[in-house]
């Protein structure tokens, strides 16, 4: 046997064994409900020959889809905020068991281009991963610093005093927005957040070029099957990296107008057409370039197109069928209704050219329909999502991630209720999760009450994880706005009393910041370098610490 064959069968032989453990890891039943489209075999060819590195992020994100199970198993809630800090991180740890990093506070607050914006997408796409970065390193120095402070104890009794041990290591999902490109920036964006410590992130359906805040007008979704090839391909990067990372699938089709191509029959029922052959030879688009190129105002142009819409009588086909219906000769209208409508649905699927035969066939004639002449001068096509349309997406999405996700305008019980039971009807056992916006006027949603009682009532939907996305900014927000006011007015009293004094009674550790901050841990490796003694330690004699240490002799 000559070498080259040696060396085929060597390669032959080492990607089977790499495939063999690649098909051993899926089987376990963590994976049972994921889909896949690609073979262990693709994936082992793309590893590299590299020994296969257990990424810090996996080990999280196998301790987050336990802590999700588990709530999904006893109907409770893992409840969170986005965080902006490692401030918030360290005191998050001690009552939460996940932490949120929102695509919308890195982008006004932390862009790695330093220029701060709405929620757009067009921050860099390393914004969000080098925030995970800072806070899971944040993570990991505090849970070093808090066992090597425990490590001190010489008795239980000591230990004990010392209290629980706070699990620092609190998992992390981020904000992966729409992906920040093609398939091909899904892929980077993804092996970003692993290599930097995100035991989860979530992907949207918007369009990466038109992405909006999921709070904003004028939101643009991309054909199902696209969506599901983001999701594919975030699972291929994070199978190739050998990781569990945790995929939520997040859909803004519930208020979406926009779609960027009819190329996926499922996303037929939701287009929106002319039903008015009048307009057939003025395209929506055609008119208002005409209008602007004459000099419209913004106030015209806003007047032209409304015009237009009324004229071109935009509706849905399945709307469009119901209306010629009535007008018709058509007799036993309501069988012949539920004929179609058992064809046409909203979870049929069905294209529309067999929507189009379908009603000519019960009619006796075609109904005009045309959902190119109203499209916008983006070449975008007009859509009409809502619920049922988040539904089917969802549906679609579930395979591929582990929970799911409806971007909503208000937190309507009813609504959410619908949602979820419309998700499990297809899989019963999916989680879901739920956005507790501050974009939402809570005051005027419900009662204070309802307030109290909402999240545990999404729980019992199947809402096993829901997160204020930016609790973090407000939060920092008011506190800051509320000291500068009171520090203005009242000097140190206002520190000392509202701030200081505060910290003492809640036992807020951030009270002794230089402790905090690890300046104790730090001492300790600088001793531990120089044989056990350092005439540099910052804790040493004469730390201003030490004035915060009980006076024993009082007591």
């Amino acid at each position: 046997m000559d070498a080259t064959t040696l060396d085929y069968q060597t390669l032959k032989k080492q990607l089977g064994a790499s495939a063999r453990e690649i098909e051993q890891w899926w089987s376990d039943p963590r994976w049972k409900n994921t889909k896949r489209i690609y073979s262990a075999q693709d994936v082992a060819a793309r590893r590299g020959t590299f020994p296969p590195i257990q990424y810090p992020s996996s080990v999280q994100a196998k301790k987050l889809y336990k802590v999700l199970q588990e709530h999904r198993k006893r109907g409770t809630v893992a409840r969170t905020f986005g965080a902006l800090d490692p401030i918030h991180i360290s005191q998050m740890a001690k009552y939460l068991d996940t932490i949120y990093v929102s695509g919308w506070q890195c982008s006004s607050t932390a862009s790695t281009s330093n220029e701060p914006g709405p929620d757009l997408a067009d921050y860099p796409m390393d914004t969000v991963p080098n925030k995970v970065d800072h806070l899971f390193k944040a993570q990991l120095f505090h849970d070093r610093k808090q066992l090597e402070n425990r490590a001190k104890a010489t008795s239980q009794k000591e230990l004990d005093a010392q209290g629980p041990p706070i699990d620092y290591m609190t998992p992390i999902i981020a904000d992966g927005d729409a992906g920040h490109g093609g398939l091909t920036a899904v892929f980077k964006l993804t092996k970003m957040f692993i290599e930097r410590g995100a035991a989860g992130i979530h992907m949207e359906d918007q369009t990466s070029t038109n992405k909006k805040c999921g709070h904003m007008a004028g939101r643009c979704v991309i054909p199902v099957q696209e969506h599901v090839n983001r999701l594919s391909t975030v699972r291929m990067c994070a199978d190739i990296m050998h990781s569990d990372l945790v995929i939520v699938a997040r859909t803004d089709s519930e208020a979406a107008t926009l779609i960027s191509s009819t190329i996926d029959v499922r996303d037929h029922y939701y287009v929106v057409g002319a039903t008015n052959p009048e307009v057939e030879d003025q395209p929506f688009a055609e008119v208002m370039d005409k209008a602007i190129l004459a000099g419209a105002s913004s106030s015209e142009l806003a007047q032209i197109e409304a015009q237009w819409c009324k004229k071109a009588g935009l509706k849905l086909f399945h709307e469009a069928f119901a209306e010629e219906l009535q007008k018709s000769n058509v007799s036993n209208k309501e069988r012949v209704l539920a004929e179609f409508q058992r064809k046409v649905g909203p979870y049929t699927g069905t294209p529309h050219r067999e929507a189009q035969k379908l009603a000519k066939k019960l009619l006796g004639h075609e109904v005009y329909f045309n959902w190119d002449v109203p499209r916008v001068r983006e070449g975008l096509y007009r859509y009409q999502g809502g619920t049922q349309c988040a539904v089917m997406r969802a549906r679609a999405f579930a395979p591929f991630a582990d929970l799911v996700w409806m971007e909503s305008n208000y937190p309507d019980y009813p609504q959410a209720k619908q949602f979820a039971e419309g998700v499990r009807e297809e899989f019963p056992n999916h989680m879901l999760a739920y956005n507790l916006s501050p974009s939402f006027n809570w005051t005027k949603a419900m009662s204070t009450e309802e307030q109290g009682t909402f999240i545990e009532r999404l729980g019992k939907l199947g809402y096993n994880w829901q997160f204020i996305t930016l609790a973090g900014l407000h939060t920092t927000a008011l506190a800051v706005n509320n000291f500068s006011r009171e520090f203005a007015k009242h000097g140190m009293k206002a520190y000392a009393q509202n701030v200081q004094q505060k910290e003492m009674d809640e036992g807020v550790d951030v009270l002794k910041h230089q402790k905090w901050s690890g300046a104790e841990y730090i001492d300790s490796l600088l001793k531990l370098a120089q044989g056990g003694v350092s005439a540099t330690a910052a804790m040493g004699q004469g730390v201003t610490e030490d004035q915060f240490k009980e006076d024993k002799s009082k007591l």
